[in-house]
């Protein structure tokens, strides 16, 4: 016991200052009283309609074991949802490249007839098996599909033989920038080629303004890539026209997002100096204009620790990012609010209110669209990048229970579902926001 609380103590979400203050606060009071604007103030009647509201899934989109995606969809139907969002990983499409392969990836950067018969050829021949069952279900069912293509993270990356002849993760600096360039562009175009025709908004990479903060958490490879802002610039610009280009070819008018990080409750990860230049109304502004046609955001402003509830951010960054957006769309690409652990302040209850106060903050400021995070990831816990469940005082706990959903196996071999009060406070906004 004494080693879990010395632990805890070192973590940092006991530095949070916030945390701190919860810790000095008079026991029944909250640790911070509210204005008697938020202690007043009930959602009025909305004002405007919505476009949609919907899911946003993690960087595996079949790891999904207690739910077929057929079920999914009828879920998301019956709930009023309108969105789902999964990523397309590059190592779905492509597990391996071949030293034949990085090498014709480096000639076609420059011979773009190489360029296109390579993309061409990875349509028709690539490993798409699963996917394709993904794209058909969903979009067949009639939940519009918003696929994430290009994200960079140690997971999603391809494999490949290093100079050492070991196998590891394509990264910018380890196959080269412009071969990495090429290599994104290659399967986000034969991704786009081939679902063009049912996906009409395709979101390219993903958190590209915190891709520095990302490598020192081990999501990203760690190497100096990932801080050039340059660089990845460079890499949406030509993600952006590969979208756009594969559009034209198909005669249809596809559109681009980016989901910008706002708020993860950085400085627990990172110095004052990194977390100052954190600011993503200026990301906005540098990377918006390279062919971005919606500004995608995501807010965890709970992510350390469940009070206060941070509820009412996304409105605020909703409206500074339309103020930034030069008359873009502004959706929501995620936002969570875990059910556990107890210890740090979150809950089933919580999690319900939390999104209420987040589905109208968000929908309210401006918001056409608003995906919530990881409700059908693995509701049995987080075991995606860990052998088993984190403890309460870890950083990153918050990350097994995303879903508000419950499944408990019975002796029958058949399944309890609870689904939580999130669910029923979905179902709710989407009556309140996209209902004539």
């Amino acid at each position: 016991m004494l080693a879990l609380l010395a632990a805890f103590l070192a973590s940092p979400l006991f530095a949070e200052p916030a945390f701190q203050q919860l810790l000095d606060s008079t026991p029944g009071q909250s640790a911070a009283a509210p204005t008697f604007e938020a202690a007043f103030a009930a959602p009025g009647a909305p004002t405007r309609k919505a476009v949609g509201i919907g899911l946003s899934h993690s960087g595996d989109p079949f790891d999904i074991p207690d739910f077929p995606l057929q079920q999914i969809a009828s879920m998301l139907k019956e709930a009023g949802g309108t969105h789902y969002r999964p990523h397309l990983p590059m190592n779905e499409a492509v597990p391996e490249v071949s030293a034949a392969m990085l090498e014709k990836l480096k000639a076609a950067g420059s011979d773009p007839a190489l360029f296109e018969a390579l993309t061409d050829e990875l349509a028709r021949e690539g490993r798409w098996e699963r996917m394709d069952g993904l794209v058909s279900t969903i979009a067949g069912s009639g939940i519009k599909l918003i696929l994430v293509v290009g994200a960079g993270y140690r997971k999603e990356a391809p494999l490949y033989t290093t100079p050492e002849g070991k196998q590891d993760r394509v990264s910018p600096d380890r196959i080269g920038r412009d071969r990495y360039i090429t290599l994104a562009r290659w399967i986000a175009g034969a991704g786009v080629r081939r679902y063009g025709d049912r996906v009409e908004v395709w979101q390219v990479e993903n958190e590209i303004n915190v891709a520095g903060i990302c490598k020192k958490v081990g999501w990203r490879v760690d190497e100096k890539s990932w801080s050039d802002k340059e660089y990845l610039k460079r890499l949406i610009a030509a993600l952006s026209d590969t979208v756009h280009s594969e559009g034209r070819r198909l005669g249809r008018d596809l559109k681009t997002t980016h989901n910008f990080a706002t708020d993860v409750g950085w400085k627990g990860w990172v110095s004052a100096a990194e977390v100052a230049q954190l600011d993503f109304r200026k990301d906005i502004g540098a990377y918006g204009p390279l062919g971005l046609d919606i500004i995608g955001l995501d807010s965890y402003a709970n992510y350390f620790y469940g009070w206060p509830m941070h509820e009412d951010k996304l409105g605020k960054i909703v409206t500074e990012a339309k103020a930034a957006a030069g008359g873009r769309p502004v959706w929501i690409l995620e936002t969570g609010f875990p059910g556990a652990p107890s210890a740090k302040g979150f809950s089933e209850a919580r999690q319900g209110e939390y999104f209420r106060g987040a589905f109208d903050s968000a929908f309210g400021a401006g918001a056409d669209v608003v995906l919530a995070f990881g409700w059908f990831w693995n509701p049995r816990g987080w075991y995606t990048d860990n052998p088993k469940p984190l403890p309460w005082w870890h950083p990153q706990a918050c990350e097994q229970y995303w879903s508000p959903i419950q499944v408990t196996p019975k002796p029958d071999g058949s399944k309890d579902v609870y689904l939580g009060k999130a669910w029923e406070e979905f179902k709710s906004a989407s009556k309140r926001w996209l209902k004539d």
